[in-house]
């Protein structure tokens, strides 16, 4: 029976710990996100709900502020929009192209408003208040 010692049973618990994570996140780096709280699995007849956050330091992350990837959603889901940062935002859609997403109004720090996205279709959006804030919003079948 081959025995290891002490220092090469911890080396080797860390690469495989290491390569499960990769392995887990499909290799990618990911920054650290918000805790919300997880939206519950919606009972039959309920619609579902695609939670959108306006990351904490939005202002300074210019096209970041809402993630790094364009945000898709499924037409007949909710699209709830949370500002998670520290300052106001007004958040409105640059196209009429789905017209169930129109502008928030003011979004103090933790306010949220939803849409139910009937419509597919692609807009850009970006914040009144810091323009540098901008998204993209794709509605499309499953």
């Amino acid at each position: 029976m081959m025995r290891m010692n002490t220092s090469r049973k911890l080396g080797c618990a860390m690469t495989v710990s290491a390569m499960l994570l990769t392995a887990a996140c499909g290799g990618k780096t990911l920054a650290p996100s918000p805790s919300p709280s997880p939206s519950p699995v919606p009972n039959p007849g309920e619609t579902p709900t695609a939670n959108v956050y306006i990351l904490p330091g939005a202002v300074n992350l210019g096209p970041n502020a809402f993630g790094d990837e364009a945000i898709v959603i499924f037409k007949g889901e909710r699209m709830r929009l949370r500002n998670l940062d520290g300052v106001e935002h007004n958040v409105v859609p640059d196209t009429a192209s789905v017209p169930e997403f129109m502008a928030t109004g003011l979004l103090a720090p933790g306010d949220e408003r939803s849409f139910i996205l009937a419509t597919i279709g692609t807009t850009k959006f970006h914040c009144t208040i810091h323009p540098q804030m901008v998204g993209t919003l794709i509605v499309r079948t499953q």
